[in-house]
């Protein structure tokens, strides 16, 4: 219960970010909303603000992946796309419904992945628990990794609810 806590203040927090970016910008990575490193793969996060966003493109990042659906309530930042590809950054957008998250949603995700191997990858969400959900299922069936070995990295930013629990094939 305390992850979704953290994270509901941690999004409410984000809000505030974007609507006074000058009283919170910071050129470092690690304080994008719910960032975490997965070793050897890529950085995910929450949702970047458009400060984070280039300096994401400024730090050789080459792809970024966003699972959030483009909507004001889930803090998207509208020209996102613009704003990285301007920079040469690719951009995919596959956007998961956090109440029904699909298989094919999924297969994108891992598709892009595999497109995208040899570059710097970054991928977020609204507050990274679609991105760890998806980065449990991708080293887990993709890259044959454990749960024992992988599953702190999930639970660092949430426990799954059932509808991810289902989704992950965890129950």
């Amino acid at each position: 219960m305390s992850a979704w806590i953290k994270n509901i203040f941690g999004f409410i927090l984000n809000q505030f970010k974007r609507l006074y970016p000058s009283y919170f910008q910071s050129n470092n990575l690690t304080k994008v909303f719910n960032y975490y490193y997965v070793p050897g793969l890529f950085a995910t996060s929450g949702q970047p603000n458009v400060h984070q966003l280039n300096l994401i493109a400024e730090s050789d990042y080459e792809v970024v992946i966003n699972l959030a659906p483009t909507s004001i309530l889930e803090g998207s930042i509208i020209d996102e796309k613009k704003i990285l590809t301007s920079k040469g950054v690719i951009y995919v957008h596959i956007p998961v419904n956090f109440k029904k998250p699909l298989i094919t949603n999924f297969d994108k995700f891992v598709e892009n992945i595999k497109q995208n191997k040899n570059k710097k990858i970054w991928v977020h969400c609204a507050a990274n628990m679609r991105v760890s959900a998806f980065v449990y299922k991708y080293r887990r069936d993709e890259l044959g990794l454990e749960d024992k070995d992988i599953n702190k990295d999930l639970k660092a930013i949430w426990t799954p609810n059932n509808t991810w629990q289902s989704f992950l094939n965890l129950e």
